[in-house]
């Protein structure tokens, strides 16, 4: 019973866009439909993993959204939970995707689809992989890339490379695309990544500023220390607790974020 309130909320949160639509019509009338399928069974596997690991930690979906180029899915959450949790819940999309191209792998092998639809799936779920793993957001690969900065670097820091790595791959995803030929479907993924690029670079500071204001907000517990020197805000990390160095003084992340709120 619980299982079943589970799976009719998520399928509740599911918003599907009116370019996938139109790219299944398009496949109905090119007889690309088989195509469609697959390709489309190939996200649901991957989004399936996502959604998962998500609910194993117990985080908050708001939205699941599904694009040309796949699918990608909103949490109401906040920005400082575990970088291990969220880097478990990002990888685990690939790793069903895999996991479902192993079952019809062994489906092929044991003479249970042809070898006309196993070459479908080979071709979909291999460009599929590979083009979740590009680093643009909001791809996988751009995810793994900012969470792997954010063991080492501050959050602002990770997430400003993070959209010029972003920035960068789009450019050389575009022109390289253009020597090679472009198609509808390209322009279309094109645009929706592009989309995606300005909306994360818009909100870039009130990302930053909401990373720090729910330090205030919460009690969050974190098992590491970092001292910074000076009180700058902005070279706190994820996953720290922070002790403020000025003057020969230390200054708790607690006592110098109250300072500085409550005269907001």
């Amino acid at each position: 019973m619980a299982n079943m309130l589970i799976i009719k909320n998520i399928l509740k949160k599911i918003n599907i866009s009116p370019i996938f639509f139109f790219l299944a019509f398009t496949s109905v009338i090119t007889g690309l439909f088989k195509d469609f399928l697959v390709f489309t069974s190939i996200i649901i596997f991957h989004e399936t993993g996502h959604i998962l690991s998500a609910i194993y930690y117990k985080w908050k979906i708001k939205k699941i959204n599904f694009y040309p180029y796949g699918g990608y899915i909103e949490f109401n959450e906040i920005l400082n939970k575990p970088i291990k949790e969220e880097i478990i819940i990002v990888i685990s999309g690939p790793i069903s995707q895999i996991l479902y191209f192993l079952i019809i792998y062994f489906l092929y092998n044991n003479n249970y689809i042809s070898t006309n639809i196993y070459e479908l799936f080979k071709h979909y779920h291999n460009s599929i992989l590979l083009f979740n793993l590009i680093p643009i957001y909001p791809l996988d690969g751009i995810k793994i890339i900012n969470l792997l900065l954010s063991k080492f670097i501050p959050y602002r820091y990770a997430h400003y490379i993070s959209l010029l790595i972003s920035i960068i791959f789009i450019i050389v995803f575009t022109f390289s695309s253009i020597i090679f030929g472009l198609s509808m479907n390209f322009i279309l993924i094109v645009g929706v990544l592009l989309n995606q690029i300005i909306k994360e670079k818009k909100n870039h500071n009130m990302l930053c500023s909401k990373f720090i204001f729910e330090r205030y907000m919460y009690s969050l517990s974190f098992n590491k220390t970092k001292i910074i020197n000076e009180e700058n805000l902005k070279k706190m990390y994820r996953d720290y607790k922070h002790v403020f160095k000025t003057r020969n003084q230390y200054i708790t992340e607690k006592k110098e974020l109250k300072k500085i709120f409550r005269k907001v």
